[in-house]
């Protein structure tokens, strides 16, 4: 596989994760409420914690990406992200969880405009039109399979664990 494929499948498989990241938690909110003691109307700042953190970094992401350079920028992200999910995985409160969801979100709203901005360039632009296909296979697929993720994820194991594919990157 060449340079400029491994880093398109990266930015896919980035992709992929943080569109499933943003519809996972719902499947597990009935799970997270009795573990938690809260009400499912209080999850849903799990999921909005999640894309308001998301939304917050998507506008400096141009101007971070100046200064600290997309590639060391991008790998920052993706430590956040996995380090949120991780996290939050593991915390034992709502706001543990919310806190965590939101600094997720942080990272996942970066790992978009910034594996566009890799991996755009190393393609010429009759090349493009195939990458935006598989962009666009991804932004069908991921949340179609989210919610089945979630659900194998939650009975096999538990709502913990449906944090777990952000954190493939740390493999």
């Amino acid at each position: 596989m060449t340079y400029r494929h491994r880093v398109a499948t990266v930015f896919l498989f980035g992709f992929f994760l943080d569109l499933i990241n943003m519809f996972i938690a719902s499947i597990a909110f009935p799970a997270i409420s009795r573990a938690l003691a809260v009400s499912v109307s209080q999850l849903a700042w799990v999921s909005n914690a999640y894309i308001l953190g998301l939304t917050v970094v998507v506008p400096f992401s141009a101007w971070l990406s100046e200064r600290w350079g997309a590639k060391r920028l991008f790998l920052l992200s993706l430590g956040l992200f996995s380090l949120g999910a991780l996290a939050a995985g593991l915390a034992n409160s709502l706001s543990e969880l919310i806190l965590w969801r939101t600094l997720q979100g942080m990272g996942g709203g970066l790992l978009i405009p910034l594996g566009q901005a890799l991996t755009w360039p190393l393609f010429q632009p009759h090349e493009r039109a195939k990458l935006s296909a598989a962009v666009m296979l991804v932004g069908l697929l991921a949340p179609a399979c989210s919610p089945a993720i979630g659900g194998l994820l939650v009975e096999a194991f538990s709502w913990r664990w449906i944090f777990s594919p952000a954190c493939l990157w740390l493999c």
